[in-house]
């Protein structure tokens, strides 16, 4: 009997570690077992071919939000051509509407639900004892008598059994690896999917410094914590730093998803001793208003996790990527625009606006008719309207965010410039950029990177006309090519200045 434990991969963290946890469980069962992963690029007909031919009588693939209808085709193509051959789909994104997912989709013979690793240790047990005792398995989906029986979830697993993900799976130096160091959702807001009874549980800290240090050993270039607000504990997670802080190679970096409330001076003045580029946090503002964010189920005091952060950017080298949502209740576009301007104004390395997306599990999609909610019933599931913001407006936060991302590193100095002297915000700023960039069919010319400069002087050459401070213009000239500099080659600057500052833009009627 021949299993292939499969996925199609994706930029979904729930899906990094998902194969190699459940291959550590099975590894060892009296069967053949193969872990392969498929590249999203890869042609649906060619990974049908080379399924068929490896003649596998057991196909299981995790699945996402982005893969699950790719997934699903290739499932549609092998059932047709074995039909007995079982098919399985697990993964966070087949564990909410199980039912209707599998009343949808014909050619999937069963669904693992939850935490897959006992659904999965189970069911091999089941088939390879001929028990076939599928109503006890907690976690899974089947068919039976043309009827769909779903089991309940089961309760959470002892994480701390479940093997380290790399013992069968050797790190290369140079790799980017994933780690879980707990299960669980401390995060229950009305947007984040989360699985009701799912305790949060740890690893021993014991057991995380000694797996993050093999990480360190074998130089991994990059470890991405996948799990949710890392410091949920506090005193957990600076336990952890202090022990990467004292154990750093030089080399690798750790990625984590960071709740900012709970940034504490202690945590900050630790976090002050690590190298630059050791840490990167991730950061959920979401928003600075207080209605928002209690319609979103987050604590709605945002003056702390402003502060922490403000401290955090002040007083380290860590990398800080704060994200602001559009989309959530209560917020208008006016509303947006006051939380836009207090976020950007922390100087976050990284500024990134993304759009609520109302996905299977989560409170805004049982709750969705409460605040008007319209939204892409496809991935990325994200909101189209609702009562407070037109859709007309989210396409323009939307804009508005690709030019931020656009001229976020390489123009620090003369972007303050501009907002001090012409007294603008930061989002009348990067709107108006946005509405310049659009009106004069510029977007196709900002792959070059002189291109961006002659751009942003362009813009600010019509702003400091409007405000008649013109001689104003000469400064801002010296302090983009002092960012020139600072950030590009020689050869970049050479092209600009060989061409002029200008860049043609359509004559005003």
């Amino acid at each position: 009997m021949k299993l292939l434990l499969s996925t199609v991969k994706t930029d979904c963290f729930d899906s990094k570690l998902a194969l190699k946890n459940m291959y550590n469980v099975v590894g060892n069962a009296p069967l053949e077992v193969t872990l392969k992963e498929f590249e999203l690029s890869e042609d649906d007909q060619r990974i049908y071919e080379e399924l068929l031919d490896k003649k596998y009588s057991i196909l299981y693939f995790h699945a996402d939000e982005i893969n699950e209808s790719k997934i699903v085709h290739i499932c549609e193509m092998i059932k047709k051509a074995i039909p007995s051959c079982i098919t399985i789909i697990g993964g966070k994104e087949v564990s909410f509407e199980t039912r209707e997912f599998m009343l949808a989709h014909p050619e999937v013979d069963y669904v693992f639900r939850g935490e897959g690793e006992k659904v999965l240790f189970d069911f091999v047990r089941s088939i390879i004892t001929y028990s076939f005792n599928f109503e006890s398995i907690d976690g899974l989906a089947y068919r039976e008598n043309d009827e769909i029986l779903v089991n309940k979830i089961g309760e959470p697993i002892r994480y701390e059994d479940i093997p380290f993900a790399y013992d069968k799976f050797e790190v290369q130096e140079g790799e980017t690896v994933y780690y879980e160091s707990s299960r669980g959702v401390p995060d229950t807001c009305h947007y984040s999917q989360y699985m009701p009874g799912m305790s949060l549980r740890s690893l021993s800290l014991n057991r995380i410094c000694n797996e993050l240090r093999y990480f360190l050993v074998k130089k991994a270039c990059r470890v991405e914590f996948v799990e949710k607000w890392f410091n949920y504990d506090v005193s957990r997670a600076y336990r952890i730093w202090e022990y990467l802080i004292n154990n750093d190679n030089g080399f690798t970096s750790f990625s984590f998803d960071v709740n900012g409330d709970l940034l504490d001076e202690e945590t900050v003045e630790l976090l002050s001793e690590a190298r630059e580029g050791l840490f990167h946090f991730n950061i959920d503002i979401e928003s600075t208003n207080a209605v928002a964010l209690a319609a979103a189920g987050r604590k709605e005091n945002i003056y702390q996790l402003m502060y922490n952060v403000s401290k955090l950017l002040q007083n380290s080298k860590v990398n800080v990527r704060v994200i602001q949502r559009v989309g959530l209740p209560g917020e208008t576009i006016e509303l947006f625009e006051r939380s836009f301007n207090k976020i950007y104004n922390l100087g976050a390395d990284e500024f990134d606006i993304e759009v609520l997306r109302i996905k299977k599990g989560t409170m805004f999609r049982q709750n969705a008719d409460e605040f008007g909610y319209e939204y892409s019933r496809e991935y990325p599931n994200e909101v189209i309207t609702n009562d407070y913001i037109s859709a007309a407006n989210i396409v323009r936060t939307k804009l508005v965010a690709e030019t931020v991302k656009r001229f976020e590193h390489g123009f620090e100095d003369s972007i303050g410039k501009i907002l001090f002297d012409a007294g603008m915000k930061p989002f009348a700023f990067f709107d108006g950029l946005t509405s310049f960039i659009m009106e004069n069919d510029l977007t196709c010319k900002l792959g070059k990177e002189e291109n961006l400069y002659r751009v942003l002087y362009t813009y600010a050459a019509e702003i400091y006309d409007k405000n008649e401070d013109t001689l104003k213009l000469q400064v801002l000239q010296e302090v983009l090519h002092s960012d020139m500099n600072n950030n590009v080659s020689h050869d970049v600057i050479r092209r600009l200045e060989r061409k002029g500052w200008e860049i043609h833009v359509k004559a005003k009627s």
